[in-house]
């Protein structure tokens, strides 16, 4: 059903306790700003495979609820949502894909087919080419406090802390992580796979470092809930949460060093999420 038809929009009086975000989703690259990190976040929070039974969901939400999740004066609501809203709604994400040589690539796509902020109701209908990115996890998936990540006020303290929420349950190590797959997804690249214009400082790879690591794992540190449930281990220069992996003296990549606390299985968790 496009939009324009008549539809049932999925509302919500609750707000979920975690997001959950399949693999796929969690690793791709995108260049969010934080408000739209929010948005796009609160709508994976209340998705469910069942909303995608009979056709693209539309998700609805209120300007109270907005104001209350979200931590905005109900009267601004409008002014600060409506321009993210307009922004998000050409967003696109890269996702890995193999080519027919077997060559790792990323294919962008937008996602949402559509979403606006108007007459008090906040609306976002999905992407459908992302439907399996959106609901499958046969791969695996990243269950993230919500009230946490909405807490969070810093793009990159946001994406790590979602990158990290992937590897709660036992059994489940992060890998290191090469240098140039964070930054694409930290949303430094373009589509080409270089970095962006309007990130050319970070091409550098110890500016990347100090401020898309080094200050987004001191951020989670400190933050008054995520610091009882996440703990960053010293690396043995007595740094916190990471250590480089080096060619030479080239930084190829990075070693995350924690541990989540009392995490449980994460079939578990996610039984509690409404």
């Amino acid at each position: 059903m496009s939009y324009g038809k008549e539809y049932i929009p999925l509302v919500s009086d609750n707000l979920p306790k975690h997001i959950k975000k399949g693999h796929r989703l969690v690793f791709s690259r995108q260049d969010l700003t934080v408000r739209e990190a929010d948005m796009f976040a609160l709508m994976i929070a209340h998705m469910k495979k069942d909303d995608w039974e009979h056709d693209t969901p539309h998700y609805e939400f209120s300007t109270q609820q907005l104001s209350e999740w979200l931590g905005i004066a109900t009267k601004h609501v409008g002014s600060n949502l409506s321009p993210v809203a307009n922004r998000l709604a050409s967003r696109k994400i890269g996702i890995k894909c193999e080519n027919k040589r077997g060559e790792t690539e990323f294919d962008f796509r937008p996602l949402f087919k559509h979403i606006s902020y108007k007459s008090g109701k906040l609306t976002m209908v999905p992407n459908d080419m992302l439907k399996s990115e959106y609901i499958e996890y046969n791969h695996g998936f990243a269950l993230i406090n919500t009230r946490n990540f909405f807490d969070l006020k810093k793009e990159y303290s946001k994406r790590l802390y979602e990158l990290l929420s992937r590897f709660k349950g036992k059994g489940y190590d992060m890998h290191p992580q090469n240098i140039t797959e964070l930054k694409g997804m930290f949303g430094l690249l373009n589509e080409a796979g270089k970095i962006r214009a309007d990130t050319a400082s970070f091409k550098n790879n110890s500016v990347f470092i100090k401020r898309c690591i080094r200050q987004s794992i001191n951020d989670l540190a400190k933050h008054p809930k995520i610091r009882k449930e996440l703990l960053f281990i010293e690396n043995n220069k007595g740094e916190l949460g990471f250590e480089l992996i080096k060619k030479g003296r080239s930084i190829i990549g990075v070693k995350f060093l924690f541990h989540w606390v009392n995490s449980g299985k994460a079939d578990e968790l996610n039984l509690h999420d409404y």
